[in-house]
C-alpha cells in the first residue's frame, strides 16, 4: 500500500489491560504497527492504559499517553495532538467501540480525523 500524503500524524488506540479472550497479540500487533509506520514516516501518537506493554516502550512511538481508554481522555488528546488519523483496530474491541463513540459524538469530524483500516458503519454494524 502506498504512503498517503493526506495523512502525518496517527493516533493508534492501544488494547489496555490484558484481558481473558484479548491477550498479547493486540500488544504484539500494535507494536509491529508502530514500528511500520514510523518507518514510512508517520507520525505516531500512542494512548494505552496498560504501562506493562511494549507498545509503550520509549521510541515505540513519537509521544505515549498513560491514560484511561474512554472517550472523554481521547478526546482532549486528540484537541491537543491534531492527529490526521485513528487507527483503532489494534485496540481490540475496545478500540473499535471507542472510536464509534467518538464517531457519534463528533469528535472525529469537528478535528478532522478520519479512520483507518475499518468504517464506522462496519463497527457498528459488529
Amino acid at each position: 500500500m502506498p504512503k498517503r500524503e493526506d495523512i502525518h500524524k496517527v493516533l493508534i488506540i492501544g488494547s489496555g489491560p490484558i484481558l481473558i479472550g484479548q491477550a498479547a497479540e493486540f500488544d504484539y500487533s500494535g507494536t509491529q504497527a508502530c514500528k511500520a509506520l514510523r518507518q514510512l514516516g508517520y507520525e505516531i501518537v500512542l494512548v494505552n492504559s496498560n504501562p506493562a506493554t511494549i507498545m509503550t516502550d520509549p521510541g515505540m512511538a513519537d509521544r505515549t499517553y498513560l491514560e484511561p481508554l474512554n472517550a472523554e481522555m481521547l478526546e482532549k488528546i486528540i484537541g491537543k495532538e491534531r492527529p490526521d488519523a485513528v487507527l483503532p483496530n489494534l485496540g481490540g474491541q475496545n478500540g473499535l467501540n471507542l472510536t464509534l463513540e467518538l464517531y457519534k459524538k463528533g469528535v472525529l469530524e469537528k478535528y478532522g480525523v478520519k479512520i483507518l483500516g475499518v468504517q464506522a458503519d462496519a463497527i457498528e454494524r459488529g
